[in-house]
């Protein structure tokens, strides 16, 4: 239990220094975008290559990509139910921020802390349908709603998943380990070297941009999201835990990652409809606080009732 806790305390003191140099002003909070930009197309593409490279896919672990895109699409509908009195916008926002998990920048880290290399597996693929949701019906479905004299294509929602590094990167390795080809050893020397700073990176990232400020008038949208989304994840995480039919390891994997926080890109989703970013940035950044607690609470827990 000593050693999670330690693992868990390392991943929070990484955001509490990004957090706190930013404070500081010795970094801003503009620099967020850059760091995305380094962690979501190299280091964590570098991390999936090195954890994908000597794993054996088997078809049966598929259902994981269909798992993850359910669950977004069902928040998705939810979402926009809320709001179905409100206004175009409102409406979109609430299929923005149904569901959408962070799970390359934050959960990857934690959960290989705690399991190990094939975590990181398990819940990359369960990030493929969680990204084709995210990225591609939801960010699609939010702009139609928004904007619905601007036609959605096939081709339109194609671009806007394959311009995804992180994507295009998962789609690469689960059909290369399909197809059991594997890296050189050269590449996954280097892809190693580069993958072991994403925890560290990922971590100050989250910090850098971390904001809990809102005002009073917004809370309302805010507080009804949040408290919609954990009774999903608690709903959902016991039906798995309890009746989906893989191993214990995989299962857990799933409970972890449906406690992850909003995904880092919805606040940009919301700027494209000319949604309130301040709210999506304080969801967002109440969600990480949560997840900071809950993932190392729900492993112990879990491994205690094992």
């Amino acid at each position: 239990m000593w050693t999670i806790l330690a693992k868990a305390l390392s991943l929070v003191v990484i955001v509490g220094i990004g957090f706190g140099m930013k404070r500081l002003r010795w970094v801003k909070a503009e620099d967020f975008a850059t760091l995305s930009k380094i962690v979501l197309r190299v280091t964590l593409p570098c991390a999936l290559a090195t954890s994908f490279n000597q794993f054996e896919i088997v078809p049966s672990l598929l259902g994981l990509t269909l798992l993850g895109f359910v669950v977004n699409v069902v928040q998705q509908a939810v979402g926009y139910l809320q709001h179905r009195n409100g206004t175009a916008v409102q409406r979109a926002f609430g299929i923005l921020h149904g569901g959408s998990y962070n799970i390359g920048a934050f959960a990857l880290p934690y959960v290989s802390a705690f399991i190990g290399p094939a975590a990181i597996v398990y819940a990359s693929l369960f990030d493929v349908g969680n990204s084709l949701a995210t990225a591609g019906l939801g960010r699609s479905a939010a702009h139609a709603v928004a904007r619905p004299h601007v036609k959605q294509t096939a081709r339109s929602v194609a671009k806007l998943l394959f311009t995804s590094p992180v994507f295009d990167t998962y789609l690469a390795l689960v059909l290369m380990r399909l197809l059991h080809l594997q890296l050189p050893s050269a590449v996954i020397g280097f892809t190693s070297l580069v993958g072991a700073a994403n925890p560290f990176l990922a971590m100050f990232m989250i910090g850098v941009g971390l904001e809990v400020g809102l005002p009073r008038h917004r809370l309302s949208t805010a507080v009804r999201g949040l408290v919609t989304r954990y009774v999903f994840s608690i709903t959902v995480s016991l039906l798995v835990w309890f009746l989906l039919p893989f191993p214990q390891e995989v299962r857990m994997v799933v409970v972890l990652v449906l406690f992850a926080p909003i995904a880092a890109m919805v606040p940009g989703f919301t700027s494209e409809i000319d949604g309130h970013v301040g709210t999506a940035t304080f969801m967002n950044s109440v969600t990480i606080l949560i997840a900071i607690i809950a993932m190392p609470t729900l492993y112990l827990i879990l491994t205690a009732y094992v």
